[in-house]
């Protein structure tokens, strides 16, 4: 379901510079603290509220660090790493090392939840009363939910995190900037007055839902529109991530709108679905889209590439007869649940900002899960018990539940 000041290059995870916008700068060095802000909630504003100015130039800004771990600018150029045929497997790591060598931070706290999601440095869930818990990076408070709030929903996105209550109103909070673009507000994190949704789904810096009768609503970014879901359509299901959305008509064939592009302008086809295909769930990720037919088979599309020196990772390669009952992409790797609950990851297990080991897609053994998020640089999901496991990079303790 994704860089910056942040992230996040969702990866957030990275994430993506425009390719309408002039050529990307010089990283700013700007060092985040974990520190827990009080919840920043915007309040709901008409969605003709935000018009993004357009900038005549932008700034790739800094991937947040702990204190362990030094910042690298986008300028330096990182020792490539080994490039061998890509073969999915959940036992190998992107570069088909043996595992056993590389061992990703697992936690797994008390404290049982109905629903998870994971954004670019930080998680979200939803315990069985529908209290919104998160944790992770937030320094944007995208970490800090309302205080006395239930919801039914929950999506993190980048920098900011939305969820639904119960009658189906809309509650964001976090960042409402654009932060390759200076810090320009563009309101992701500030759904429309009066509306009602029935799902929600937070990307980079957009923001898309689903009324009542299936039609889309956006906010946030939008690059001449690009962001701007199709008129008179009707959807079951949405998903935003990195620069695009897809969503599934009622007969399962998939949408998708917004830009196919990765973080260096390059053309990724992300939200270019296969014809004459009809899916059961879609998942958005930064420059991939991940679908299950009917039949639990997996489809991807978009870019197999890492963003940034283009190395091939494979995350829009899915393992060949597998069947799942859940998918889910996240910045450079996809997660997937077997019918048995056993996942299943492919991609990048890298943290490729900073060019270090994180493991986000090496799921643990033996693990059975009733749901599963891929983030940034670290994936989350619930056991049967509802108790959360995460694995990957843990420099925000965003896989280190309560």
């Amino acid at each position: 379901m994704p860089l910056r000041i942040q992230f996040i290059a969702r990866l957030t995870i990275a994430s993506l510079a425009v390719a309408i916008l002039a050529p990307v700068l010089a990283c700013q060095d700007q060092e985040p603290t974990p520190a827990s802000p009080p919840a920043n909630i915007a309040s709901p504003v008409p969605t003709d509220a935000f018009t993004p100015t357009p900038a005549v130039t932008a700034t790739r800004a800094p991937v947040p660090t702990s204190a362990n771990t030094p910042v690298r600018t986008a300028s330096v150029v990182p020792t490539a790493l080994p490039s061998p045929t890509f073969t999915p497997n959940p036992a190998l790591s992107s570069t088909g090392a043996p595992t056993h060598t590389l061992e990703p931070t697992m936690t797994s706290e008390p404290g049982k939840f109905i629903a998870i999601s994971s954004g670019g440095l930080h998680t979200c869930a939803l315990r069985t009363d529908g209290s919104p818990v998160c944790w992770g990076w937030n320094e944007f408070g995208q970490a800090s939910p309302p205080q006395g709030e239930k919801f039914t929903a929950i999506s993190s996105g980048d920098l900011h995190t939305c969820a639904l209550r119960t009658d189906g109103s809309p509650v964001c909070w976090g960042s409402n900037e654009h932060h390759l673009l200076r810090g320009v507000q563009v309101g992701q994190a500030s759904p429309p007055l009066g509306e009602t949704f029935t799902d929600i789904s937070s990307g980079d810096f957009h923001t898309c839902a689903l009324r009542p009768d299936g039609s889309p609503v956006c906010w946030g970014f939008d690059a001449e529109g690009r962001f701007t879901p199709p008129q008179g359509e009707n959807f079951t299901a949405i998903s935003s991530k990195g620069l695009h959305t897809c969503a599934l008509r009622s007969d399962g064939s998939p949408v998708c709108w917004g830009l196919s592009l990765d973080i260096e302008g390059q053309a990724a086809s992300q939200q270019v679905p296969p014809q004459g295909e009809t899916f059961t769930d879609i998942s958005s990720g930064e420059i991939h889209t991940c679908a299950l037919r009917a039949d639990g088979s997996p489809v991807c599309w978009g870019s197999n590439l890492d963003s940034f020196d283009g190395e091939f990772v494979g995350q829009a390669s899915p393992p060949q007869g597998e069947k799942f009952t859940e998918i889910s992409s996240g910045g450079y790797h996809t997660c997937a649940l077997r019918a048995d609950g056993s996942p299943v990851c492919w991609g990048s297990n890298v943290d490729w900002y900073n060019r270090e080991f994180a493991g986000q897609a090496l799921p643990p053994s033996g693990e059975k899960f009733t749901a599963i998020s891929s983030g940034g640089w670290h994936t989350c999901a619930l056991r049967t018990d509802g108790l959360p496991f995460c694995w990957g990079r843990d420099n925000f303790e965003q896989v280190s539940p309560p």
